[in-house]
């Protein structure tokens, strides 16, 4: 007997689509768990695109890899690039408005020599580690690396210039030959004109910089030329061979308070603009110089008694007086400082009142300004504050503008020429053509002179030639002969001493007789000869 089939639908699944459904139950859950535990997108602005590649670059910090780079694009404006790159999620705390990025790439710099790592390890990105401050997925990053090492104790300063130097990021900060801090950015303000330097300054060096500290300019080698003479000044050899500065603390003023983080100061030019910084206050006086002021400058000392007591602040700057310098009559107007400070006052208003007083005091009297050279090689000159005796000119004060006048004399330089000019008209007026004829005379006779003193030379050579040395000789010989003999003679029994005592005697009994007729000669030549009408010789008489 035959049976019917029985067909029936079947719905269980296959054992095969269990291996399916679990890897994509685990992949699901494999993506989840990277959705959620993975780090934040943060975008970059760089400069260039040089070095960085997409899933390759990575992000470092303290050279621990926490990011890699994953997108590259321009910025709308095409004024540079804009990253993208994933940051993970154990790092994603130090993404804060203090963080800070750039890219560690090869440079080779006049001031420095970095990243040379990534010749071979290719360039990277590179992040400082703040955790401080609120929460940032935006940056612009650094155009070159940071000069100081994020974290690393010290001050930071603002420094300013409006002086003709400047400084890039990398120069030197110099104390006592120390390198202790570097510059690490500049700005320039064009409302200003001035010129803004971030620094560093390195621990423990921060502990010098107080409110009292100056800074001043030491880049290269400096060779002033002053009234004073030739000064030479330079920091170290780094300085030499780029920009930098140096600080102290003038002499004579206190330490001061330390200061604290971005503190500001001035970058002076030299370190006595630096020291007379401190100086606020000054009494300003008017000299009208006569004469020439050339090897006067800015800023040339201004003493009294050889001491510095201010400086020169403007020649011929200002309208001081009428007229102008093309008129012959003109002064020269120099303004000159006086600084309380310098003469032992304090830098307040009490101690500029009794340097203006004394001053006024001394100019109805009789102090006078002068100028004076310096230095002979520089021709350098310099303001010299004196007392002079017996000053010409009014006692009252002159004011000009505002300004008291010092009344001047003319200095040492000025009346040695007016002497020598005096000097020089004496000379002008003496009859030269007299005395130059004269002197021609004079020479002539002084050559014939010299031809009768030749001739006569010459006679006396033969005189000279016709002396017969030998006979002379002979006849020496001949008288140291009979001078032997007479010694002998004497010797052997000739006369006796007193014989010739005797003898000696008589020859001046003699004399003695012959002497009133050598005298009558002496008187009377022709005696002799002719007989005298005089009887007798006039005598004089006693008197009775």
């Amino acid at each position: 007997m035959t049976q019917d089939a029985k067909v029936k639908s079947t719905t269980s699944i296959s054992r095969i689509w269990i291996i399916p459904i679990l890897v994509v139950l685990i992949g699901g859950w494999m993506v989840y768990y990277q959705w959620k535990n993975q780090g934040p997108l943060i975008t970059l602005e760089v400069q260039s695109a040089t070095g960085i590649e997409v899933n390759k670059t990575p992000i470092k910090v303290k050279d621990l890899e926490i990011g890699q780079v994953k997108k590259i694009t321009l910025k709308p404006d095409l004024e540079g690039v804009l990253v993208t790159a994933r940051i993970d999620a154990n790092a994603a705390h130090l993404l804060t408005e203090n963080t800070e990025f750039w890219v560690v790439a090869p440079r080779i710099s006049f001031s420095e020599v970095s990243g040379l790592n990534t010749l071979l390890s290719g360039s990277y990105i590179a992040m400082s580690a703040d955790d401080t401050g609120k929460e940032k997925l935006h940056f612009v990053a650094l155009e070159r690396p940071p000069v100081t090492p994020p974290g690393t104790p010290g001050l930071h300063l603002i420094l300013k210039s409006d002086d003709e130097f400047a400084y890039k990021p990398g120069d030197p900060i110099i104390y006592k030959g120390f390198k202790v801090g570097e510059f690490e950015d500049a700005v320039f303000n064009i409302e200003e004109r001035v010129v803004y330097y971030d620094a560093f300054i390195e621990a423990p060096y921060h502990k010098l910089i107080t409110e009292n500290t100056r800074f001043w300019d030491v880049s290269g080698v400096k060779l002033l030329l002053e009234s004073s003479g030739v000064k030479m000044q330079t920091g170290s050899l780094e300085t030499l061979l780029a920009n930098g500065i140096t600080f102290g603390i003038p002499e004579g003023v206190p330490t001061g308070e330390r200061v604290v983080d971005n503190a500001f100061f001035t970058v002076y030019e030299d370190a006595a603009s630096a020291s007379n910084a401190r100086y606020k206050l000054a009494a300003e006086y008017l000299l009208l110089i006569d004469e020439s002021v050339r090897g006067l400058t800015v800023g040339a000392p201004v003493e009294y008694r050889g001491i510095e007591i201010g400086n020169v602040t403007a020649i011929n700057s200002f309208p001081a007086v009428e007229g102008n310098i093309l008129e012959r009559d003109y002064p020269i107007p120099v303004l000159i400082n006086i600084y309380p400070g310098k003469v032992r006052q304090p830098d307040t208003q009490e101690g500029l009142y009794a340097i203006q007083e004394t001053m006024r005091n001394w100019l109805r009297k009789d102090l006078r300004a002068t100028l004076r050279m310096g230095n002979v090689l520089t021709g350098g000159l310099y303001v010299d504050l004196q007392h002079v005796a017996k000053p010409t000119g009014s006692t009252e004060i002159t004011r000009i503008n505002g300004y008291e006048v010092i009344p001047t004399v003319s200095n040492e330089f000025t009346q040695l020429t007016q002497k020598a000019d005096a000097i020089l008209d004496k000379i002008n007026q003496l009859p030269l053509g007299d005395m130059v004829d004269n002197v021609l005379v004079a020479v002539e006779d002084m050559k014939l002179a010299a031809q009768s003193v030749e001739t006569a030379s010459d006679d006396f050579d033969l005189l000279i030639a016709d002396i017969d040395a030998k006979q002379l000789n002979n006849n020496l010989n001949q008288v140291l002969v009979s001078l032997d003999s007479l010694l002998k003679n004497y010797s052997d029994g000739g006369l006796s001493k007193t014989e010739i005592k005797e003898t000696v005697d008589a020859m001046q009994d003699t004399m003695r007789n012959l002497q009133p007729v050598l005298q009558k000669l002496n008187q009377s030549p022709n005696s002799l000869i002719f007989t005298d009408s005089n009887s007798s010789d006039i005598e004089p008489k006693a008197k009775r």
